[in-house]
Formats: C-alpha cells, sequence, structure tokens
C-alpha cells in the first residue's frame, strides 16, 4: 500500500513539509517492519512454549512408559528363551533313547 502524496496548496515546495513527509513515510516503514517483526517473535514463542509442552509429556509420560514396555517384552524374549533352551535341553536327553 502507498502512502498518498501530501497536498501542497501552493505551488512552491516546503522544505519542512518534504522533511516532515520523509520522516513520516519512515515512521510508517518502521512501525509496519516493527508490527511484522513483533508478530514473528509472537508466533516463535508460541511454538516454543507448545514444544516445552511436548517434551515435558515426553519426559513424564510417554517415555517412562516405552521403558516399562521394552523391560515387560525384554522379561518375555528371555522368559522364551529360557523355556526353549529348557525345552532343548530335555529333547536332547529324551531324544536319544
Amino acid at each position: 500500500m502507498r502512502a498518498r502524496p501530501l497536498s501542497r496548496s501552493s505551488g512552491t515546495s516546503n522544505t519542512a513539509l518534504a522533511h516532515a513527509e520523509t520522516a513520516y513515510r519512515a515512521a510508517v516503514r518502521a512501525a509496519a517492519e516493527h508490527a511484522a517483526r513483533k508478530a514473528a517473535a509472537e508466533l516463535l514463542a508460541a511454538e516454543a512454549a507448545r514444544t516445552r509442552q511436548r517434551v515435558r509429556v515426553l519426559r513424564r509420560h510417554r517415555i517412562p512408559r516405552l521403558r516399562r514396555e521394552l523391560a515387560s517384552v525384554e522379561l518375555a524374549l528371555e522368559e522364551a528363551e529360557h523355556e526353549e533352551a529348557v525345552r532343548r535341553r530335555w529333547a536332547a536327553t529324551h531324544g536319544a533313547r
């Protein structure tokens, strides 16, 4: 969006008016840039908060649950390996007769 030129009542150029117009344009541009950067910073802050919450959920709930499940699976695997070893020993001793 372009700023409209300031109307000049007389045909002569007024140096103060030209400086004021330049300053006004710079101020509007700076305000727009500031607003854009502020909005970007707020979006980043919100995303950082969501990420912190996800990390907290992972640390407090999901990782401990996965560790418990892993321990359970490892125990079941050890038991299955032990049972298989017992069956092999039994088959070796009873199958040789």
